[in-house]
């Protein structure tokens, strides 16, 4: 298979694509993406995380600017602390979210708004993704009382955590109620995001910025939330342990993360040119 041109730009998401299941960036990996920039390559990050979540990933490769977050609610440029584009949940739909939990009590949902997050109570599975993640959210009891009256503070998702079969009843019920946008970025984590965000929406965002066409842009994912963005790039990569609807939208199937599969991507279709 031949590539549609020379790739400019590497966009990659950060959990199992990234970096492996033990949460490390391999020196592989590290000296693949500093080969590629050598060569006038840049490698972007697009994540589902915050910034404070995502930013030691983003350093410690280290990517460049910028940073698609929040599953591509934010593009952030953050050499120059600057936003690119930022698009928050209404308050209005935010509660439509909010009272669809009250059915689902047992559900870890987390709320983010502004550079905060909320939960409604402590629990292992809360704590266990604090730890996972590098946050600290705040055990708010009631969402309602932490929803902002206007979108000044932007809502910019729900990241809900438990068992699939719930979560997908929850999802189905939102679809009915109110135009949210529900992708699930792990089996048992799923994302409430604003209607039309999405990180191929984003990596349009940053190409443009970037003055790179969309046919040199190679994207490479894990999960179904990673699913607009492979179908946007010129090239999309999918992991091996990908789902297999993305897989299957995939141009390349990589091996997993924790075989060097973005490195084997980069070596192949960037360095070797093949």
């Amino acid at each position: 298979m031949t590539a549609p041109g020379p790739i400019r730009l590497i966009v990659t998401d950060i959990d199992g694509t990234l970096t492996t299941t033990a949460q490390e960036i391999t020196p592989r990996v590290r000296q693949a993406v500093a080969a590629a920039r050598a060569r006038g390559v840049r490698t972007c990050v697009a994540t589902g995380r915050a910034w404070r979540s995502g930013r030691r990933y983003i350093e410690a490769l280290p990517a460049d600017p910028p940073a698609i977050l929040f599953n591509g609610g934010l593009v952030y440029e953050f050499s120059r602390d600057r936003v690119l584009f930022r698009q928050g949940m209404d308050p209005e739909l935010a509660l439509v979210v909010v009272e669809a939990l009250d059915a689902h009590p047992d559900l870890a949902a987390h709320l983010y708004v502004g550079d905060r997050i909320y939960v409604r109570r402590w629990t292992p599975l809360v704590a266990a993704t604090a730890l996972h993640d590098h946050l600290d959210p705040e055990a708010v009891g009631d969402l309602r009382t932490v929803l902002p009256r206007d979108r000044a503070v932007p809502i910019m998702k729900f990241r809900i955590l438990g068992p699939r079969e719930e979560l997908e009843a929850l999802a189905e019920t939102l679809g009915r109620t109110g135009p949210v946008n529900c992708v699930f970025s792990e089996t048992t984590s799923l994302e409430v995001l604003p209607p039309g965000v999405s990180k191929g929406t984003a990596l349009r965002v940053v190409a443009e910025h970037l003055g790179v066409d969309l046919e040199a842009v190679m994207a490479v994912g894990d999960e179904l939330n990673d699913l607009t963005m492979l179908q946007a790039a010129g090239w999309g990569v999918a992991m091996a342990d990908a789902p297999e609807p993305v897989r299957r939208a995939a141009r390349v199937v990589a091996p997993t993360s924790d075989a060097d599969g973005l490195a084997v991507v980069i070596e192949r279709y960037v360095l070797d040119g093949r």
